[in-house]
């Protein structure tokens, strides 16, 4: 049986997300190290937020394109999904690049 390119996609680049925020966090928690800032804290609890909210979603991905494929004959969910999730990615890029800094 051949793996779907589109949900293996999906869930590739979540993994890049996560990869992607554990860097901002390590980047925030040695920050706040040294700084003590309530602003940094603050990005630590937006950047952990955001990295529960992808690990659930990594985790529930292969249940959510079962029932897309169950429910509807278009492939049009799926597409949205990697739209938002390479956006998302893209605007961890620039965080962590302009955050390693």
């Amino acid at each position: 049986m051949a793996i779907p390119l589109i949900p293996t996609l999906v869930m590739t680049i979540e993994v890049v997300n996560i990869v992607l925020l554990l860097g901002l966090l390590y980047v925030y928690v040695g920050s706040y190290r040294k700084v003590k800032s309530e602003f940094t804290m603050g990005l630590i609890f937006f950047i952990s937020a955001f990295l529960v909210k992808s690990v659930v979603l990594l985790a529930t991905l292969r249940l959510i394109f079962r029932f897309l494929d169950e429910i509807s004959d278009t492939r049009g969910a799926p597409i949205f999904l990697i739209l938002v999730n390479l956006i998302e990615c893209a605007g961890l890029v620039i965080l962590l690049r302009i955050s390693w800094e």
